[in-house]
């Protein structure tokens, strides 16, 4: 079986653009074998049944194996970013001879041999979750720039008649040259497979770190030191193309890592609650690398500013005795404080002036209910088959009170397209209330929870934001009929059902919504304030000469970024430090007063930190956002995989 593999990964090289193959004999962009295969002038259109997964699915490896697990769970994290209309590629693992090699097939799908796992994992494992996480970006950047249309476009024409492909071939130049475009092919994925990682969280600087990684893959793979390679040598060729490749990494990851640090500062700035500030980055960064996340980035922080006005809207109303909006919870971002409204004086004596403010914030809120709209309806042409776009439009709507357009979203497009799950019936509850039927409204959230015991229905909200979601808007509906009994019912039954089930999180939120002393409730546990290896916010930064340092321009004005074992720093023209983040290290053990480390379970933080201000779910990963320290901690894969300082104020 292992010899049959490790010819169809060398067929597979003849008729398709492979990324990071190595087999021996060949060099990393396989020219000296393409090139031996020019023996006409035309390109002969491909036969070969091992461009179809068919073919290869009886060669794959048992999902139940540890390496195809974490392959297939880095896979999924970089999926995040996949905009494409077309369905997301699928991830095969196989064994074979030939070594590390990946391979883009035409019909769609990825190979991965098992070997490319472990000789990524070979150089540690921290900084080998990052080299494996850039393989497989590499070859969704091939998928995603369809580098294999004329595969798909002979395999469509060969269920055609002879005379039926001579039409179809008439007059269609496929010179074999098209094939020197492969190595500017795989320069562009390379590109664009770092801004991949580094959108989903990724550190894109592991690939050059160190000694560079095409130069160790090349010599892990044959164990030969390319320092000591001779020019005769038959191995000489693939050393000086992968040293050729470093340095062309090294030259685009400089402007690439510079992008993503726009794309961090603005996740700071969002988690923060600064939201204008936030869409400022988002947008700088989405203007070089437009795509779904950065889209929905920018309406999110549209739509939290809308409910920022909605809430204000709503004290405003109070104060001159009109009835306000009941206020829903959206399950974008857990918030412990969702009730806690930092609400601006009103001035002035007459009820004409709350008035009149009152109809300027409605506008206000429109205004930015419509952006966010946009926005979302943008996201959505470029990846139709992502729902949780579709429960943000939704979402938008509903703030907006537009129940037609929340059901030509949810019942036109969500249910045909992905069918019935809690979180697309939450929202539809949840339009009956603003239509009015705030009885039938209440009967079906009681169901949700009713139901949510037994429920197998897979949703793409988190379950267990699901649930506090769907307990704050029936509390609230309860609320709004002046039924605040039955509303405390409701969080004393999140609390047992909560505790029941060892939910640290969501029992302490529950047993905060009915506790007059929420800061009771919320006590962390920390003594001193966290710091990045010592540094705050504010503090004048010196470093060595020796420091890694890059320049980044914001605004017309430089900054320099500085990394130091794993922490990096952004530091304006006086040296004060404006933001400060960790990430993994392989040598370097981070911790927040020795209590918390990066590789900690996802729940460590509850028990060391106590219960986040806010929770916020990005294409990066999970946030945690504790206000009182000014901390966030990133969550990814059940892991805490770094931290960050903010500002709230």
């Amino acid at each position: 079986m292992k010899f049959a593999i490790k010819n169809m990964a060398k067929q597979i090289i003849r008729g398709s653009v492979i990324a990071i193959v190595i087999l021996p004999g060949t060099i990393l962009f396989n020219n000296n074998e393409v090139h031996a295969e020019k023996t006409s002038h035309s390109l002969i259109p491909p036969t070969d049944p091992t461009q179809s997964i068919t073919y290869w699915k009886k060669y794959a490896l048992d999902d139940e194996n540890e390496l195809v697990q974490i392959a297939q769970q880095v896979f999924n994290v970089l999926l995040r970013a996949w905009d494409q209309s077309r369905i997301e590629p699928a991830l095969y693992v196989v064994e074979s001879e030939s070594g590390a090699w990946a391979a883009s097939l035409a019909d769609g799908n990825i190979l991965l041999s098992k070997q490319a796992i472990e000789t990524s994992f070979s150089f540690g494992r921290q900084r080998g979750e990052h080299l494996l996480a850039f393989v497989l970006a590499h070859e969704l950047a091939h998928q995603r720039a369809d580098d294999l249309w004329h595969q798909r476009f002979f395999r469509m024409i060969g269920t055609q008649s002879v005379e039926s492909q001579k039409k179809m071939l008439s007059g269609l130049e496929l010179d074999a040259e098209q094939l020197t475009q492969m190595e500017q092919k795989e320069a562009q994925a390379d590109h664009d497979g770092l801004i991949m990682m580094a959108s989903v969280g990724y550190d894109a600087h592991q690939i050059i770190k160190d000694k560079d990684f095409y130069t160790l893959w090349v010599e892990n793979i044959w164990q030969y030191n390319c320092r000591d390679m001779q020019t005769q040598n038959n191995n000489y060729n693939a050393c000086k193309q992968a040293q050729v490749r470093a340095l062309r990494t090294k030259a685009q990851l400089e402007t690439v890592a510079t992008q993503s640090l726009l794309y961090d500062l603005g996740v700071q700035e969002f988690v923060a609650g600064n939201y204008s500030l936030a869409r400022d980055y988002f947008t700088s960064y989405g203007r070089d690398y437009p795509g779904r996340a950065i889209i929905s980035a920018i309406g999110l922080s549209y739509f939290a500013q809308a409910q920022s006005a909605h809430k204000r809207l709503n004290e405003l109303q109070a104060s001159v005795a009109i009835k306000p909006q009941t206020t829903f919870y959206y399950p974008m971002i857990l918030d412990a404080n969702v009730n806690t409204i930092d609400v601006e004086p009103i001035t002035g004596s007459k009820r004409s002036d709350a008035r009149s403010k009152i109809i300027v914030l409605q506008k206000h809120k429109t205004a930015l209910l419509n952006k966010s709209i946009s926005q979302f309806e943008k996201a959505l042409r470029l990846a139709p088959d992502y729902r949780q776009t579709y429960l943000l439009l939704a979402s938008a709507h509903l703030l907006a009170n537009n129940s037609y357009r929340v059901r030509g979203v949810l019942q036109g497009q969500y249910l045909p397209q992905f069918g019935k799950d809690p979180a697309v019936s939450m929202l539809l509850a949840l339009t009956l209330a603003i239509e009015g039927d705030t009885t039938e409204s209440i009967k079906q959230l009681q169901n949700l929870i009713a139901d949510s015991k037994e429920s197998k229905t897979t949703s793409p909200i988190p379950e267990q934001i699901l649930h506090f979601s769907v307990s704050f808007n029936l509390a609230a509906l309860y609320r709004s009929m002046g039924k605040t009994t039955e509303a405390k019912k409701v969080w004393l039954t999140l609390a047992q059902t909560s505790k029941t089930k060892g939910d640290t999180m969501l029992f302490r939120l529950a047993l905060s919504q009915t506790s007059q002393n929420k800061r009771r409730i919320l006590t962390q546990n920390l003594q001193r304030a966290p710091t990045i290896n010592g540094k705050r916010l504010g503090d004048k930064i010196n470093f060595s000469a020796n420091t890694n340092k890059s320049e980044l321009w914001i605004d017309g004005e430089p900054y320099q970024v500085l990394n130091n074992n794993g922490s990096r720093y952004i530091v304006q023209s006086d040296g004060s430090l404006i933001s400060a983040w960790q990430k993994q290290h392989k040598t370097t053990v981070s911790k927040i007063n020795n209590k918390l480390k990066i590789g900690d379970l996802a729940d460590r933080p509850f028990k060391i930190l106590g219960i986040p201000d806010r929770r916020l779910n990005m294409t990066s990963g999970e946030y945690l956002a504790y206000d009182n320290y000014g901390l966030a901690v990133r969550i990814s894969n059940n892991q805490v995989k770094g931290w960050f300082l903010y500002d709230k104020h």
